[in-house]
């Protein structure tokens, strides 16, 4: 049989360039699917192995075709096996890719279907009103006024909210946080509002490339029409969407620079902008979150925040960087699978469970929320906050319901 998407994006050598190592299931940090299934098509390797013999007509498509789906969807995405590859292969492409393939095919899973329908319909993952991705939260933060004067505005600048940090309410806080410290100094920077569409990651994820394509040019078209120039977003799919999958997967060329919202704050932090008057006397650890680590290479900046925050005894995980165990909320998998998602994250809440900290933070607002829900059921206790919280909470900053949601 063959599989002309992986043809379609010059991948279809890497089946047969894979070693059998074993270090994506064995290697530090690797693949978290692999460490709760223990069943070997789950890793790089198995799933690599299985396409191979697809190709090469090896095993009968009528199992293993449904195999080989089973384990590309019951996936993060999290490269962690792309991390530990001796062989260099891109694994997260080459599952984006297949699960194009099992799109046509007609075996997606059941709630695919369901998913792009609500996507396309609302024009964010939530399914809910675009008027509310500023006015659904504004009763939380002070400076609704000047955010919806912000909206449809030209400037070079432009901040992407992301569908999770306009709607839920734990994301939320992040997007509040940020708002509020670029108000406090100054910074010019516009917002899309409700007319900002999801950047498409969770298409893209579930392989529906042209579904992505028609949200994708709506806000590059919005964004061109208000003259920007640079957009940063706090949240890592986005950036991974906006910085480098419109071009691998859309062959879009937006000609925006694109910036990871702690790259952003860091350099404003250098630059002097940013002054903080309030030490928080916590004991920190972080967790990268996989599109900011491993598949964004953002593992400096965060820790640059973190050093320059009053107040902080920061310590690291025990798996951090381009090892940190995924969260398990990553690859659509929770909507696949909640259950497998919650396993991965008991990873995850062992991992924090070996530190002292009192906090955890992340610069990925969907980390925090899943960290947030899923630790206390693997009897952790920890403070989950975003660093962007940290960051205006160090400043003095502070808003209605900042307290009631982390309690």
């Amino acid at each position: 049989m063959d599989f002309p998407a992986l043809k379609e994006f010059g991948l279809q050598d890497y089946p047969f360039i894979c070693a059998q190592c074993s270090y994506c299931q064995s290697g530090h940090g690797a693949c978290p699917t692999y460490k709760v299934k223990r069943t070997d098509s789950y890793t790089g390797k198995g799933k690599m192995l299985l396409t191979r013999a697809l190709l090469q007509g090896r095993i009968d498509p009528a199992y293993g075709l449904q195999g080989l789906a089973d384990a590309i969807y019951g996936c993060t995405l999290c490269g962690g096996c792309a991390e530990v590859c001796q062989t260099d292969i891109p694994f997260v492409k080459i599952y984006q890719v297949l699960r194009g393939e099992f799109k046509k095919r007609g075996m997606w899973p059941e709630n695919m279907n369901l998913t792009k329908e609500t996507l396309l319909k609302a024009c964010n993952i939530q399914g809910q009103a675009q008027m509310d991705r500023i006015e659904g939260w504004s009763y939380w933060t002070p400076n609704e006024d000047e955010l919806l004067d912000k909206q449809g505005q030209p400037s070079e600048t432009a901040f992407f909210f992301g569908c999770g940090s306009s709607y839920r309410g734990i994301a939320i806080q992040a997007t509040i946080a940020t708002t509020l410290i670029l108000d406090k100094i100054g910074e010019d920077y516009t917002v899309l509002g409700e007319e900002e569409y999801c950047c498409g990651a969770p298409l893209i994820m579930m392989g529906d490339f042209e579904g992505a394509r028609t949200l994708a040019e709506h806000n590059i078209a919005k964004y061109k029409e208000l003259g920007v120039k640079q957009i940063f977003t706090n949240c890592p799919g986005c950036y991974k969407m906006w910085a480098h999958e419109y071009k691998e997967f859309l062959d879009i060329d937006h000609g925006f620079k694109i910036r990871y919202g702690y790259e952003y704050i860091s350099d404003l932090i250098k630059q002097g902008k940013i002054e903080f008057t309030n030490p928080l006397n916590i004991k920190l650890t972080y967790h990268d979150g996989c599109d900011a680590g491993r598949n964004g290479g953002y593992y400096d900046e965060p820790r640059d925040v973190i050093k320059s925050l009053p107040g902080v005894e920061f310590e690291e995980l025990p798996h951090n960087k381009e090892s940190c165990y995924c969260c398990g909320s990553g690859g659509v998998l929770r909507a696949v699978d909640g259950g497998f998602a919650a396993d991965i994250s008991k990873l995850k809440a062992d991992d924090v469970k070996r530190t002292e900290a009192d906090v955890v933070a992340s610069g990925c607002p969907s980390c925090v929320e899943y960290l947030k829900d899923q630790l206390p059921q693997a009897d952790c206790n920890k403070v989950v906050k975003d660093l962007m919280v940290l960051v205006a909470e160090a400043m003095g900053l502070t808003w209605d319901g900042l307290g009631e949601i982390y309690d």
